[in-house]
């Protein structure tokens, strides 16, 4: 009766340990599905503007005839938004560069990591990326970054006093 007991805890101790081996598993999997879409929506975003912008280069050819026939006709997208016109693609673009400048210029480490999301969400980063952005300010604004930039800028002053 001992050894049943013993071969039957071995078996629960195997069955655990590939259960957990499957849960580790369809975690990485759930990571790499949800870098894979966020790099699909950036494609597709990026598609989307260049799309745009080569129909308005190309709806003229040169003849006056409005003809865009060079592209294989109309320019459709799949995506769920939508087409994105060239003015939607200026405005996501000017929007991103007053959101990086802000993150650039911000006096503060609050300031930054204020920051931190409205540039996930703009960036379409993955709740990973995401996490590690904000770990990464957070880590930035501890006595090791600070740190790490007083000596960074103390070698450019005394660089350039050369």
């Amino acid at each position: 009766a001992h050894d049943e007991i013993l071969r039957l805890a071995n078996l629960l101790g195997d069955a655990e340990s590939e259960k957990e081996a499957a849960f580790e598993a369809m975690d990485e999997m759930r990571k790499k599905m949800e870098e894979a879409e966020a790099s699909l929506r950036r494609y597709e975003k990026l598609g989307a503007g260049a799309k745009a912008q080569l129909s308005t280069r190309h709806t003229d050819n040169g003849d006056g005839s409005g003809d865009n026939s060079r592209l294989g006709g109309s320019i459709k997208e799949d995506t769920d938004a939508g087409p994105v016109s060239t003015e939607e693609s200026r405005t996501n673009l000017e929007y991103l560069k007053n959101v990086m400048l802000s993150y650039l210029k911000a006096n503060t480490m609050a300031e930054r990591k204020a920051l931190v999301p409205v540039l996930a969400s703009v960036l379409d980063l993955t709740p990973d990326e995401a996490h590690e952005a904000m770990e990464n300010a957070e880590a930035m604004s501890g006595l090791k970054g600070v740190g790490a930039s007083f000596f960074e800028s103390l070698g450019s002053t005394a660089h350039s006093l050369m």
